[in-house]
C-alpha cells in the first residue's frame, strides 16, 4: 500500500529539519518536499500523494489557498497544517479545509505520530472513492432547530456558556467539528479535550461565534429535504446512546475521562450515516429496502451495497479529524460481536450494548440504574450463550 507524504514550507531550515527528522522513515514512506504552493501543485499533478503537510503563511500562495486547491483537485488527500500562527482570520478559514494542525516548533514525535495515524486510518476505509468523499467534506449538515437555537444563543447579549455547550451536545456533527478544532494546534491547548463544556470554555464565545457564524462550517438543512426525517431519527438515537453509555459508565464507576469518552462515542457513533445520507440522498432508503427484501441486518445491507459500513466510514472521518483513538475505535467496532463475556466491560463493549438497548427500547431515559444493570447483564448472558452454541 502506497504511503506518500508531501511537506510544503518556504523556509529552508524547516525543510532541512524535516528531512533529518524523517530520514529513518525514508524506506517506509515516500517523502516529498516543496518550497512553495506552486511547486506543490506541480508535483501533485504528476504523483499520487496520501498526505500533504503545509505551512500556512507562505509568499505568493498561502497554505490556506494551497489546501483549498488540493481539496478541489485532489479531495482524497489528507490535509494537515504545520504553522506557528493561530487565532487569526487566516487560521480560522484554514480550519475549514485542514483536517488537522500541528504547531511550530513541533516535536518530532508529534509529526511522526500524526503521519502514522493518518496512514493507519486507511485500514478502516479502503475504498478510495469513499476516502475521496470523506476527505473532501468542508461543510456539514445541521438540523434547523438545533442550529438556529445555537445561532440565537451565541448572538444574544446574555449568552450562557452552559447553554451553548448543551445545544452543541445535541448535534453529533457540530460536536465532532468543535472537538476537531479544539484538539488541533490551531488553539495550542496543552491537553486533550473530550468534553464539550471544556471545549466551549477553552475556545470562548467569540471564537465559537466565528466558527459557527463566520466561516460557514455548517449548512442548515432545508425543512423540505426528504431525508430530514432520517437525520432527525439518527440525531435522537445518537443522543439516547450517548446518555445511556455514560450512565452505564457511571454505574460501573468508570473514571471521568472514560465517561466523557463514552458520551462522545455514543453521540458520534452513527456519524457515518449522516455523511452517507448527505452525500447519497437515497442511501438510507436503499439500505432499508435491501434489509427488508433480503431479511438481513442494517450492517449486512450496508456492506453489500458499499463494501464497507457507516461505522468504519465514521471512524475514518473522525480519525482524519484527529479525534482521540478510544472514541474512534469504539465507533469503528460498535457493530462487531461483544467479546467481553463475563470479564470487565471495555469502552467498546459499552457502546455496543448501549446501542443494542436503545434499538430495542423507546424509553431508555426512564430506566432506573437497576434496570440498566439487568439489561446490560442480559446482553452479556445472551452473547455468552450464543458464543457457547457456536
Amino acid at each position: 500500500m502506497n504511503k506518500s507524504v508531501l511537506f510544503v514550507d518556504d523556509e529552508e531550515n524547516v525543510v532541512s529539519a524535516l528531512k533529518r527528522m524523517l530520514y529513518p522513515y525514508r524506506k517506509e514512506w515516500d517523502l516529498n518536499f516543496a518550497k512553495s504552493g506552486e511547486e506543490a501543485l506541480e508535483l501533485l499533478s504528476n504523483k499520487k500523494v496520501n498526505i500533504v503537510v503545509s505551512d500556512i503563511r507562505m509568499p505568493q500562495m498561502s497554505g490556506d489557498k494551497l489546501l483549498r486547491e488540493i481539496q478541489k483537485k485532489y479531495p482524497e488527500i489528507i490535509r494537515v497544517t504545520l504553522s506557528g500562527y493561530a487565532e487569526d482570520s487566516t487560521t480560522l478559514h484554514t480550519a475549514r479545509v485542514a483536517h488537522q494542525s500541528i504547531a511550530k516548533p513541533a516535536e518530532p514525535e508529534e509529526i511522526i505520530n500524526t503521519l502514522k495515524n493518518a496512514f493507519k486510518l486507511r485500514e478502516y476505509l479502503q475504498n478510495e472513492n469513499l476516502q475521496k468523499l470523506v476527505n473532501g467534506i468542508d461543510q456539514l449538515p445541521s438540523l434547523p432547530e438545533i442550529y438556529l437555537e445555537l445561532e440565537n444563543e451565541i448572538a444574544s447579549n446574555n449568552v450562557s456558556m452552559n447553554k451553548v455547550s448543551g445545544i452543541i451536545s445535541k448535534d453529533p456533527l457540530i460536536t465532532a467539528k468543535i472537538l476537531q478544532l479544539t484538539n488541533s494546534a490551531f488553539f495550542g491547548l496543552p491537553l486533550r479535550v473530550n468534553n464539550i463544556n471544556q471545549a466551549v470554555n477553552f475556545l470562548g464565545i467569540n471564537l465559537i461565534k466565528n466558527l459557527i457564524l463566520t466561516i460557514n462550517l455548517f449548512k442548515l438543512l432545508d425543512e423540505n429535504n426528504p431525508n430530514l426525517k432520517h437525520y432527525q431519527e439518527i440525531w435522537r438515537h445518537s443522543n439516547k446512546v450517548a446518555v445511556l453509555s455514560k450512565r452505564i459508565a457511571e454505574i460501573k464507576d468508570c473514571k471521568k475521562l472514560i465517561k466523557d469518552d463514552l458520551f462522545l462515542a455514543g453521540l458520534l457513533h452513527d456519524i457515518g450515516k449522516l455523511i452517507l445520507i448527505e452525500q447519497f440522498g437515497n442511501y438510507y432508503d436503499d439500505v432499508k429496502q435491501k434489509m427488508e427484501s433480503e431479511n438481513i441486518s442494517y450492517i449486512e445491507a450496508e456492506n453489500s451495497i458499499l463494501k464497507t459500513n457507516h461505522a468504519l466510514l465514521g471512524a475514518y472521518l473522525l480519525g482524519v479529524w484527529g479525534i482521540p483513538d478510544p472514541i474512534v475505535e469504539a465507533i469503528a467496532f460498535h457493530h462487531d460481536e461483544i467479546v467481553t463475556g463475563s470479564r470487565e466491560l471495555k469502552e467498546t463493549e459499552i457502546i455496543k450494548i448501549a446501542n443494542l438497548i436503545v434499538n430495542e427500547s423507546t424509553n431508555t431515559e426512564e430506566l432506573s440504574n437497576d434496570e440498566i444493570r439487568n439489561l446490560v447483564q442480559n446482553k452479556l448472558d445472551k452473547n455468552k450463550t450464543e458464543m457457547n452454541d457456536e
